[in-house]
């Protein structure tokens, strides 16, 4: 794709901040210049509504007039044949449905879901992230994503989820062949490679169903047989596709999120000083900092179902049903008129929270989970390492929608 004079200014910033390596890379000014411009606009380019300000994007991950819609909801630069194609299997999960299927649906998880689940995982979580610095010291130069913030996740959510561990490392790789799918740009191979990794992915939770029928445990996979079989609210195909959706999810966003946050640091030196003197009083605060200042999700998307009035009061634009409004979550976050002085990243920063996990029906269930283990990741990083450095330059972001970075190597220096 290639820039022309009759774009709209608008249309113009966004083909750079989703079509191009540079809107890859830094997409914040873009967003800035949008909210600038037009914090509202219906696109030339797709026929999409884009919102960057903080309050619209809100407002419409909350709207009850609009959800998922009939399918993926494209996005500019995807060809919307092939996404409709390859997304066919993410809707038998509540990802891709709107109530009352995905009340029902949502509703069978967390009964194994629970919050109390959850935070009863704190004391495991730091006795399986130990051996990680163990090895991170013993080495002194280790691949950062791959020795903790994928290795950590993975395994969590692997033992939340009844996944076990020698099956654990493979899905790295396929669930990263899945998710280019959906970025932009994505080629016909593509497309192939990641349906041949989700056919792989089903068939082997189809096969761990079998095993976990046979010989139950304590995760959430046996948790989930056990409601399908005594006659709850759950088939067999949604069975299985809610186990991958909750392993693959429960992974890839907080992986992300411990990446994000070690490049934050490593940009932002003084507030890495800041808090590697205080972890354990600015964990909470760091970790929302970092999921608002580098958002894992960058962008969500929802299809209106009737007409609805969005942007503030007295410059409402009208939205027809059937259309189309992308939440640009990376440029919500950014908002100044909720996020004073939002370019400066601040351990501290104490006030609205960012629409990373989004919000409504949707907001992301695992949402505490990741959070528990990021604070748990930097609090532990400090107290065990007097420094941790780059070791060479800082990697690229290599996706738009899921933003993160492939490898990361670093220095650590122990106390």
């Amino acid at each position: 794709m290639t820039l022309t004079s009759t774009r709209s200014p608008a249309d113009e910033i966004l083909h750079v901040l989703l079509g191009t390596e540079a809107g890859r890379q830094d997409p914040y000014l873009l967003y800035k210049a949008l909210r600038d411009i037009a914090p509202l606009f219906r696109s030339e380019l797709d026929g999409h509504w884009y919102a960057s300000r903080y309050d619209d994007c809100k407002a419409i991950l909350v709207e009850p007039r609009a959800g998922r819609g009939p399918g993926m909801v494209s996005r500019y630069g995807q060809n919307p044949a092939l996404a409709q194609r390859f997304m066919r299997r993410m809707k038998m999960t509540m990802l891709m449905q709107d109530p009352p299927e995905h009340t029902r649906l949502r509703g069978v998880v967390s009964r194994a879901f629970t919050p109390r689940r959850v935070a009863g995982l704190e004391e495991r979580i730091v006795a399986l992230v130990e051996p990680m610095l163990d090895t991170m010291a013993e080495a002194g130069e280790v691949d950062f994503m791959a020795v903790l913030a994928f290795r950590l996740p993975v395994a969590v959510i692997g033992e939340l989820v009844g996944v076990p561990v020698e099956e654990r490392e493979q899905f790295r790789d396929l669930v990263r062949r899945v998710n280019r799918a959906s970025e932009v740009g994505a080629t016909i191979a593509d497309l192939e490679d990641a349906e041949r990794a989700a056919e792989y992915q089903d068939a082997y939770f189809a096969d761990l169903v079998a095993r976990k029928r046979r010989e139950p445990d304590d995760g959430l996979l046996s948790a989930l047989i056990e409601i399908r079989d005594s006659g709850g609210p759950l088939s067999e195909q949604e069975m299985v596709a809610t186990g991958r959706l909750l392993f693959g999810a429960g992974f890839v966003t907080t992986t992300n999120l411990i990446g994000n946050g070690m490049v934050t640091f490593f940009r932002h030196p003084g507030e890495m000083a800041r808090f590697w003197a205080d972890p354990r009083g600015l964990a909470a605060t760091a970790v929302d900092e970092i999921l608002r200042y580098e958002s894992v999700v960058q962008t969500n998307g929802r299809w209106v179902y009737e007409p609805i009035e969005l942007g503030p009061v007295g410059s409402t634009e009208k939205i027809d049903a059937g259309q189309v409004v992308i939440p640009l979550i990376g440029g919500a976050n950014r908002d100044p008129e909720r996020f004073p002085q939002p370019e400066r990243f601040d351990v501290a920063r104490r006030g609205e929270m960012p629409l990373t996990f989004g919000w409504g029906v949707h907001h992301c269930l695992g949402a505490p989970l990741a959070r528990m283990e990021a604070q748990i990741v930097f609090t532990k990083l400090a107290e065990r390492f007097a420094r941790i450095e780059p070791a060479g330059p800082i990697p690229r972001f290599t996706t738009t929608f899921l933003r993160g970075v492939p490898s990361l190597p670093v220095r650590c220096t122990p106390r």
